[in-house]
């Protein structure tokens, strides 16, 4: 298990409930920003929600998403669907060979009545091997419900990995696995992360059609 970890925009929902469950595991959890001092107040806050627990008061780090970029080989981008790429060849030049990055980012948005999949010509992660193609590239994280996770409480879950070889997929299921009853899947391929970038949609829709609350994804084997 890697000792530290990075969250590339982690000052959102899904980036702070990241936070939450990797503090428990990585001795240092830096959760980056475009603005140094949202990323500090955003660490302040989760460590007001939570007084009792020492993970979090010693593990988390406030930085710029430059410095995070530079200070771990392992990265998770939690920027949201509209700033993803260009969040990302802001920070190009940075980047360096052997990292991993993670993309939690979830490519849907908003018809006039339902969530729908962005349905791009590729996907966000396709667009970010693009970009940076010295480095590993992922998809995970997409069905995971953020204010369940952010809450702590243990979430019986799978999420779908896709990545372009299974070395790469070893390191992002220790990750994922890193929160205690979530299940990596490999999905396979980088090509497929669309279809995995797509689901918060359904699941969005589900909830709202069928008043569910905070859904996620199990896959039952019989």
């Amino acid at each position: 298990m890697p000792t530290k970890i990075g969250l590339i925009g982690g000052t959102g929902d899904i980036g702070s409930a990241l936070a939450v469950h990797f503090a428990k595991k990585f001795d240092a959890v830096f959760i980056g920003s475009r603005s140094e001092e949202k990323a500090r107040n955003t660490v302040e806050e989760i460590i007001r929600d939570r007084p009792e627990e020492a993970e979090i008061r010693n593990h988390l780090k406030p930085e710029s998403n430059e410095a995070v970029v530079q200070a771990c080989e392992n990265l998770v981008l939690t920027v949201p669907y509209s700033a993803a790429t260009d969040t990302v060849k802001d920070l190009a030049g940075l980047f360096s060979e052997n990292q991993l990055l993670i993309s939690a980012v979830a490519a849907i948005k908003k018809s006039s009545k339902e969530f729908v999949a962005a349905n791009e010509a590729l996907s966000v992660s396709e667009s970010i091997q693009k970009l940076l193609p010295r480095i590993k590239v992922a998809s995970a994280f997409q069905t995971l419900p953020a204010p369940i996770l952010y809450s702590g409480r243990e979430i019986d879950a799978d999420v779908f990995v896709a990545c372009d070889e299974r070395d790469t997929y070893t390191r992002v299921a220790e990750i994922v696995s890193s929160i205690r009853r979530v299940r990596p899947l490999y999905a396979g391929s980088l090509e497929l992360s669309r279809e995995i970038e797509g689901l918060t949609a359904l699941l969005l829709n589900s909830a709202q059609s069928s008043r569910l609350k905070n859904p996620t994804l199990k896959i039952l084997s019989f």
